[in-house]
């Protein structure tokens, strides 16, 4: 079954699972999570505010359906493209290298803004007391 030789009667009673099923099918290649999300709602004609509605059941069921997976950074495939080995150790490799990329670029990013910042802040450790006159001390 396709997504085009369903009748529009049909396709208003099919869930929206069902429907990024055909749509990645007739699609033929992975989808980003937000398209398919929007295909999803084109062909179901949602409104805008069934759209913000319907987005994370959208999302939850894709996470629990089986027939789903995510290759990282909000792509979703159909389980069925990929060979068994590879949906889980390849994918979950790729996926971890590149969140230590990720949070590698962060960690330089963060390093250079205390580098920064540091330059910006050369103030007095004693919060400005020496040009109040505090820096003198009486001795008794």
């Amino acid at each position: 079954m396709t997504l085009r030789s369903l009748p529009e009667e049909k396709l208003e009673k099919t869930s929206m699972i069902e429907l990024a099923n055909l749509i990645l099918a007739d699609h033929k290649e992975e989808l980003n999570f937000k398209e398919l999300f929007d295909k999803v709602a084109d062909t179901k004609k949602f409104t805008d505010a069934q759209r913000t509605d319907l987005l994370a059941r959208f999302y939850t069921d894709l996470n629990v359906d089986g027939r789903f997976m995510t290759l990282g950074s909000n792509i979703w495939a159909l389980k069925r493209w990929y060979p068994a080995d590879q949906t889980t150790e390849k994918s979950l490799a790729e996926s971890r290298k590149r969140d230590a990329e990720e949070v590698a670029f962060d960690d330089e990013l963060l390093k250079e803004d205390d580098i920064e910042g540091d330059e910006e802040e050369d103030t007095d450790i004693y919060g400005g007391y020496e040009e109040a006159g505090f820096d003198q001390v009486e001795e008794e």
